[in-house]
């Protein structure tokens, strides 16, 4: 017989080799009950069987899409350091030996049981005692022996652990997982999380966090210095610490765009693609110590020799703040994008200033999303979409992407590879047709949708107006005019 355990949900999601929305739709649909958070190791096992359980195909997957969608950033995926993995497994160790000590206590409480139930034996509840002495012999007789199941779960959450921290955050409650070298601060950033932080190299001490639980080790020198009442609470730099177990901490989150500051930075252009005639897709690269923080669906202006200046949507997601991509509309009567046609090359300055706008992802509700792109409105929905893939939320999206004929589906391809990935992904090209008909078929209960529309004003507009006179509420609609 075995006693079944508890894992969390966002431990039991990754063991198990799926997105966290993934288990929690499984659950719902199954009926399972969950304990304060948690599913027991029994139900995990049911709900995935033993295949399922060691080959992480939906969770690479999606780590793949996650990896290759967001402006094509490399990461090397590398092992914690010799120094962190070998503080890992000597913290395990201590859990063992702890867990070993307590056995023996239990062993020892469990023998002097026995002894007294002897002695009780002529007692005149004889009979009482007797039966309890025979299931108390029974059951120390017979240990519980864990099926394959159970040990394979066992072992992969050992070697989860050791290759992995997991993060909490307070107040908040979000969650996330530390690989390989990153810092705390970079991992949560990669998450999806909007922590507070400046410089990212040490120096200006806003990454500030104090550690509740757990244990963490500094992996680079900072300059910022922290007071002796800091220290003594506990307060650590998340740019500059990795997690040796896991964690949980108090770190300032970011609520509302009002939260990140206006920030101006010379970026050097890595790309620029032309994928259709009217669309150039610039990508540029902050430098390492001063990333930009945006909310996903935000802008930002961009200047070329401090002299011809546009302001655009950003095209990635902020999990990966150094790596910006912009989606420019290039008709030959705005020198902006023929300036970046004709004089722009490869490591060339673009001057970022922002970010600034309210087409922000609402990350409290738990409604399903419509996302409703025109043309080149298609940049800051991407930015929304590839932030819920990082935040990897329950809810089921839907994006219809709405253009005048089918060349101008420029990234048809990522579209129909996160249709592909992604099981609460629906993609629906809509080529020269009402693409707000095509919505409404699809959905015919407005009220528990979230739309998000991205497109020219003439187009905002009317969709606008089509969906709330359908009966979609004026605090369900977040739009975005794109010029």
């Amino acid at each position: 017989m075995n006693t079944p355990q508890l894992l969390s949900i966002f431990r039991a999601a990754r063991l198990a080799g799926v997105s966290r929305g993934s288990l929690q739709r499984k659950i719902r649909d199954e009926g399972i009950t969950t304990f304060e958070g948690k599913i027991s190791t029994d139900d995990l096992i049911a709900l995935y069987p033993t295949t399922e359980l060691q080959h992480d195909s939906e969770y690479e997957r999606v780590q793949h899409i996650k990896k290759h969608a967001f402006a094509n950033r490399l990461r090397d995926h590398l092992l914690p350091s010799p120094d962190v993995l070998a503080d890992r497994v000597s913290e395990l160790g201590q859990e063992l030996a702890a867990t070993r000590a307590h056995l023996a206590q239990y062993q020892t409480v469990l023998e002097q049981i026995t002894t007294r139930l002897h002695d009780a034996d002529e007692s005149p509840n004889k009979k009482e005692v007797h039966g309890l002495l025979h299931w108390v012999k029974d059951t120390l007789a017979e240990p519980p022996i864990p099926d394959d199941l159970h040990k394979n779960l066992f072992v992969n959450d050992t070697v989860l652990r050791i290759m992995a921290a997991h993060i909490k955050i307070q107040p908040s409650n979000h969650e996330f997982w530390l690989e390989g070298n990153d810092s705390i601060l970079d991992a949560g950033v990669r998450a999806g999380l909007a922590l507070n932080y400046g410089c990212a190299n040490g120096n200006c001490g806003l990454c500030k966090a104090r550690i509740i639980s757990g244990k963490v080790k500094k992996t680079q020198h900072h300059d910022y210095v922290l007071s002796e009442a800091e220290k003594n609470r506990d307060y650590v730099l998340m740019c500059s610490c990795t997690a040796v177990s896991d964690v949980t901490l108090e770190a300032l989150e970011a609520r509302s765009e009002n939260d990140i500051p206006t920030q101006k930075i010379a970026t050097k252009i890595k790309n620029i693609e032309r994928p259709i005639d009217s669309i150039l897709i610039v990508h540029v690269q902050t430098p390492r110590t001063q990333r930009l923080r945006f909310f996903a669906g935000q802008s930002a202006a961009l200047s070329l020799d401090n002299k011809t200046s546009m302001d655009f949507p950003i095209a990635s997601c902020p999990c990966d703040d150094r790596n910006l991509l912009f989606h420019i509309p290039c008709p030959p009567d705005k020198p902006f994008a023929q300036a970046l046609i004709n004089n722009s090359k490869k490591g060339d300055i673009l001057t970022v200033t922002g970010p600034h706008g309210h087409f922000l992802f609402n990350e409290t509700s738990k409604r399903s999303q419509l996302y409703l792109a025109y043309g080149a409105g298609f940049a800051p929905i991407k930015s929304l979409i590839e932030h819920a893939m990082a935040l990897e939320i329950l809810a089921t999206m839907d994006l219809f992407w709405s253009v005048d004929k089918k060349e101008n589906l420029y990234m048809n391809n990522l579209c129909r590879s996160w249709d592909d990935a992604l099981e609460n992904f629906n993609y629906h090209p809509v080529i020269n047709t009402d693409a707000v008909e095509h919505l409404l078929e699809k959905n015919n209960n407005l009220e528990t949708v979230d739309v998000y529309i991205a497109g020219p004003e003439a187009h905002v507009r009317y969709a606008s107006e089509k969906l709330q006179a359908a009966g979609l509420p004026d605090e369900q609609l977040i739009t975005s005019v794109i010029d």
